[in-house]
C-alpha cells in the first residue's frame, strides 16, 4: 500500500466488519514511514482498541522502529517478529 488513505480505507473497513478485529500491519518492506502514516497507525490502534481489538506492527523496519519508541507509540501498539497467539493487555485511547 502506498498511502495512509488507502491503508485507513482498507485496514479500517476490516475493523468495522469484524468482531473484536485483531489486526496485524507487515511493515518489513516499509522503511519509511512519514507523519501520516503514523497518524493513520495512531488512527486504526484506536479504531481497534474500540470494537474491542487491537493492532499489531509486525517486523517494523529498525528505523521505524526507533520512530515508534521515540514517539511513545510502541508503549499502546504491539510491535513484534510475530502475530500474538493471545490478544495484548487492551490499552485504551
Amino acid at each position: 500500500m502506498a498511502t495512509a488513505p488507502e491503508l485507513l480505507d482498507r485496514v479500517g473497513l476490516l475493523i468495522v466488519q469484524e468482531a473484536a478485529p485483531r489486526i496485524a500491519l507487515e511493515l518489513s518492506l516499509a522503511p519509511f514511514c512519514d507523519s501520516s502514516g503514523i497518524n493513520a497507525f495512531v488512527r486504526l490502534w484506536k479504531a481497534a482498541v474500540a470494537a474491542g481489538g487491537e493492532l499489531v506492527l509486525l517486523r517494523p523496519h529498525p528505523r521505524l522502529v526507533e520512530v515508534l519508541t521515540r514517539i511513545g507509540l510502541d508503549q499502546l501498539v504491539r510491535v513484534g517478529e510475530s502475530f500474538p497467539d493471545a490478544p495484548g493487555p487492551g490499552i485504551r485511547p
